[in-house]
């Protein structure tokens, strides 16, 4: 096959690869097609950079040390890759190297600072899994202010404002949570508060909760155009 050919060839399987993510199809569909253009196309291409992304957010609950190999790979051609940073830090929360996970999120952050789930990803790990509630509160705080409305982020700002001492503001915080309808985990985490966010054994990993919560995936539009296909 000629190298025309064959750059024809990568160029249709990425436009069927953009196009399944687009339609967010099934991930079994959608690994085979990511994994063939990982293996065809040219090393630290734009075609092999994409790949080599969506593999590791596909993987990161499936194989999360696997999904941690493709995330470094892209930060390593593209280290202004703020998705890559914060996949990388996922995946090292799933195989609970929190220390590794804080330092991939910082990045991330750095190079997205108006993004609010990097803030709260990070905040979170630095109050549940590092035991560093003060250092935590400012990036909640921030996070909250931008997505004041989502229940997730203000439960893990309120659950570090009470491990910081500032149990009064925490309530203020959870109880707009509570009076919309909150999770049973969040419940839980009001009765802690309304018991005056007593220290438990679990502290040293941060009290009620130990692991922090995946960040919510991004949405793909949806479109009715078909994939490309080799003539």
């Amino acid at each position: 096959m000629g190298k025309r050919a064959e750059n024809d060839d990568i160029d249709t399987l990425r436009k069927n690869v953009e196009w399944a993510l687009r339609n967010a199809l099934d991930a079994e569909e959608v690994l085979p097609m990511l994994a063939k253009l990982a293996r065809s196309a040219e090393p630290e291409s734009d075609a092999w950079v994409l790949a080599h992304r969506h593999l590791a957010e596909l993987a990161v609950d499936r194989d999360p040390r696997r999904s941690a190999i493709f995330a470094r790979r892209v930060v390593k051609v593209d280290p202004e890759d703020d998705g890559a940073w914060a996949v990388l830090g996922l995946a090292q929360i799933r195989l609970r190297n929190f220390r590794y996970a804080v330092s991939s999120y910082r990045r991330a952050l750095s190079l997205a600072p108006q993004n609010p789930r990097y803030a709260h990803n990070l905040g979170h790990l630095l109050d549940v899994a590092l035991g560093r509630p003060n250092d935590a509160v400012p990036l909640l705080a921030e996070a909250y202010k931008r997505e004041p409305k989502e229940s997730e982020i203000a439960a893990s700002y309120a659950h570090a404002l009470a491990r910081a001492g500032k149990l009064t503001l925490a309530k203020k915080v959870l109880r707009r949570v509570v009076a919309k309808g909150a999770t049973a985990e969040q419940m839980i985490l009001w009765r802690w508060l309304e018991q005056g966010a007593p220290a438990l054994k679990s502290a040293a990993k941060g009290g009620p909760s130990s692991t922090p919560p995946r960040p919510k995936s991004r949405k793909r539009p949806r479109t009715a155009q078909a994939p490309a296909r080799r003539s």
